[in-house]
């Protein structure tokens, strides 16, 4: 895998900007290199790069050293051997002869194996100047370089900024990643931002209801969360005896349902006491009974309180998790509608996010126009410029 990205990263960073600046025959070259390293003839590509440090480009400082000082880092990290390849890089960087665009894709290689080797200083120092420079030229920062910042950052224990980086990465992605969002919870959890952490478990148990591992992560986050009694067991005979008659217990032995492992029991509560009269049908009780729904694997019926919670919430986080949890679930329609009505009241946590997602979701539903009408918006914004870009691209080969 780690060999499969950097030759990744190898491709687009040569052919977008070498062959209009540099003659045939280097062109030709580094072709050749390129060809040798992708086919894994490791032997072939080293005596290429040998003969054109030694006799072409010895202490050299111009694009085409530049470009050879690179294409060597990468001949030693897809061989995983990523301590040889950061002289290579940061060579590259030093001849300051490779156009913006080209520097930035280095800055990224040399802190993936900065990231490697155990210099997560190196990493976060590297990014900062990444980002600075991506900010100021409008060059997209995808989610990748928010990644490597926050699994750096949190190597070194700077648990704040690794929380606010992979909370970009997962809000930048186009389609969840579980991985992600395991680690923002463990982030969240660590740093007791207890709304935080409920809204990835939920999230977490709505992408895969049946891992059992979630619900040991966020059993207790509803309980933890609100007063304890000396005895709870009191508060179920009472319910069993059909002798409860306050929301607030009602509220509160549904959470407790739900800390002990049963989604089921939690619904069962919730929906008697709105039944009863004695819960109230807001947003914030509805919210409850879909998480139990969530939790109980029951996602139709959770998403359907979601729908009337948002009839009655003028929230616009309330509609943009919605339409989250609709395009997860690949309810296109019902997503698109969701995100309208998040951007109409106000939702602009990350510009371009609600485009760039109606844009796949119209695509999904066959409405290519349309999908590309909203990712070309999404182009406009720096957080989802490179996603929009891709799926552009991707269209258009159809």
């Amino acid at each position: 895998m780690r060999r499969l990205l950097f030759i990744a990263l190898f491709c687009t960073s040569f052919f977008v900007s070498s062959e209009e600046t540099i003659s045939r025959w280097m062109s030709d070259y580094f072709e050749r290199i390129h060809g040798h390293i992708g086919d894994e003839n490791y032997e072939k590509a080293k005596y290429e790069l040998e003969m054109g440090n030694n006799n072409y480009f010895r202490g050299g400082r111009t694009y085409e050293a530049a470009l050879l000082y690179q294409l060597y880092g990468q001949f030693y990290a897809v061989q995983s051997q990523y301590t040889d390849a950061v002289p290579w890089f940061e060579k590259a960087l030093a001849t300051d002869k490779m156009p913006r665009i080209g520097a930035q894709e280095v800055r990224f290689q040399l802190a993936q194996t900065y990231f490697m080797i155990g210099k997560y200083e190196n990493v976060i120092t590297l990014l900062e100047e990444f980002i600075k420079i991506g900010e100021r030229y409008k060059y997209p920062v995808s989610a990748r370089v928010n990644l490597l910042m926050s699994y750096s950052h949190g190597r070194i224990e700077q648990y704040d900024s690794s929380y606010y980086h992979i909370k970009q990465a997962n809000n930048k992605s186009d389609k969840p990643q579980i991985d992600w969002i395991e680690y923002a919870f463990s982030l969240a959890m660590k740093l007791e931002n207890l709304d935080d952490a409920e809204d990835l478990g939920t999230r977490l148990l709505f992408l895969e209801p049946n891992k059992k591992k979630y619900w040991n992560q966020v059993s207790a986050l509803y309980f933890a969360k609100d007063f304890e009694l000396n005895s709870l067991s009191a508060l179920e005979l009472a319910y069993e005896n059909d002798t409860l008659n306050k929301e607030a217990d009602f509220l509160l032995l549904a959470k407790y349902y739900l800390y002990q492992k049963s989604p089921l029991k939690s619904v069962l509560v919730m929906n008697d006491g709105i039944e009863k009269k004695l819960i109230k049908e807001n947003e914030e009780n509805l919210k409850l009974l879909s998480s139990s729904y969530f939790y109980a694997r029951d996602l139709k019926n959770g998403i359907k309180v979601l729908v009337e919670a948002e009839k009655i919430s003028d929230d616009p986080e309330l509609s943009y998790r919605l339409g989250t949890y609709a395009f997860d679930s690949e309810q296109y329609k019902l997503a698109i509608s969701s995100f309208n009505i998040a951007k109409d009241r106000g939702w602009n946590n990350i510009p371009g996010r609600i485009e760039l997602i109606k844009g796949i979701s119209y695509f999904e539903l066959e409405n290519v126009e349309e999908a590309k009408s909203q990712l070309i918006l999404a182009t406009n914004f720096e957080d989802t410029k490179d996603t929009a870009e891709g799926w552009l691209s991707y269209i258009n080969q159809f």
